[in-house]
């Protein structure tokens, strides 16, 4: 079974989706993705009309955070502060790596990481 080439260009984060795009791939309206951008949880890349385009490293996020508000029923006030929390992990998860990176080979294996 193949991938559709679209699929894959997603998980480059260097790409740019469309709004209509990260519509169709996240499960939420493109209202719903507006409301997002009034909040200031998601960031378009460019503003321009007709159609805004977004990093695709939103498809991920936007897909748990989707995910998370059907299972719990939730209002999109709180899908944006998932997103701002989900953002702030993977910060946070980037510096670890970073730091034990840094960690002598030795100190690594001491410490429990690998």
């Amino acid at each position: 079974m193949t991938q559709e080439p679209t699929e894959w260009r997603w998980l480059d984060t260097r790409e740019t989706v469309s709004l209509t795009e990260l519509s169709h791939c996240c499960g939420m309206s493109e209202a719903e993705l507006d409301e997002l951008v009034d909040y200031c949880a998601l960031q378009p890349v460019t503003t321009a009309e007709p159609e805004r385009a977004f990093s695709a490293h939103w498809v991920t996020p936007l897909r748990r955070a989707a995910k998370l508000r059907q299972d719990f029923d939730l209002d999109l006030f709180t899908v944006a502060m998932l997103l701002d929390n989900f953002n702030r992990i993977e910060v946070l998860q980037r510096q670890v790596h970073t730091l034990q990176a840094l960690l002598p080979v030795q100190m690594r294996s001491s410490m429990g990481f690998q």
